[in-house]
């Protein structure tokens, strides 16, 4: 649940009984950890700010793409808040090994998604075992800070080749967050923490946070608007966007379809899971 280097060996208290001995049995306060991130790093570790507030990300409740931001050529993680500097130090996040590790998963990413890529435009049923591994694989956080480059800079970043794989990627597998019961009652199962995560500045403009049922009847879930846009490319093709944004991030990104000289560029709402066709 922090590093993303393994399904996680041990249980973590993330806020230690030493400190709230009373949440020795509350569910979602156990995380799986790697042993070297419980035992070694973390430990017994919770810095508070001076309201009391903990200043650690807490994957069960947060979007780390709001605190930390993934450099998928270096694999370092920068932090873009105060959490998520605190972050970074408490969970070693930056660490060689991890660092390595990032680096090698970027590689290997972008020649599967490739693979994928050609198998799913074949209907091939292998596709979606190819997704699946993929899915499972350590270091999933660089796969997923792949699918929140903006056009133009994932095509420097992850070459010409892949891009219309990723873009594929996103269509399919998007990736949702919302810290809801449901969510929060995911515990201790066997997710990465760290994903969705952002690379260099462009954070903010693949943010597509889908709103989700709660299977508890008990719990009012929070959801959010969604936008979509559809626009003509320059050569007359109507496209629509493969992912759904919050407001400004569906203006940033109309802005930017517009300076590529794109026409009729327009945002509509959709709802949760849905997404805007071409116009014909």
């Amino acid at each position: 649940m922090y590093c993303d280097d393994s399904r996680g060996t041990d249980i973590d208290h993330f806020e230690p009984l030493e400190r709230a001995p009373l949440r020795a049995f509350v569910w979602p306060n156990h995380l799986l950890a790697c042993s070297f991130c419980n035992s070694n790093q973390k430990h017994r570790k919770y810095p508070v700010d001076a309201q009391g507030a903990c200043l650690l990300v807490d994957p069960t409740t947060e979007d780390p793409a709001e605190h930390l931001l993934l450099r998928l050529s270096a694999g370092i993680y920068d932090p873009l808040s105060a959490k998520g500097e605190e972050t970074i130090q408490v969970f070693g996040l930056n660490r060689s090994e991890l660092v390595k590790g990032r680096v090698d998963a970027f590689v290997r990413a972008c020649s599967i998604l490739r693979d994928w890529h050609g198998l799913h435009r074949n209907a091939d049923p292998e596709a979606e075992r190819v997704a699946q591994a993929l899915l499972d694989s350590p270091f999933i956080d660089v796969v997923h800070a792949m699918t929140r480059l903006t056009p133009g800079a994932a095509t420097v970043i992850v070459g010409r080749s892949t891009v219309s794989a990723l873009d594929a990627w996103r269509a399919v597998h998007r990736l949702p967050f919302h810290a809801d019961q449901q969510h929060i009652l995911a515990g201790a199962a066997n997710a990465s923490s760290m994903e969705g995560v952002a690379d260099d500045t462009l954070a903010d403009d693949e943010r597509y946070f889908q709103g989700q049922p709660s299977r508890s009847s008990n719990v009012p879930v929070p959801t959010m608007q969604n936008y979509g846009l559809t626009w003509t490319e320059p050569d007359g093709t109507p496209r629509a966007s493969g992912v759904a944004y919050d407001e400004p991030s569906a203006q940033d990104r109309k802005d930017a379809l517009e300076s590529a000289h794109c026409t009729s560029v327009e945002i509509m709402a959709v709802k949760p899971g849905e997404l805007p066709q071409p116009r014909s």
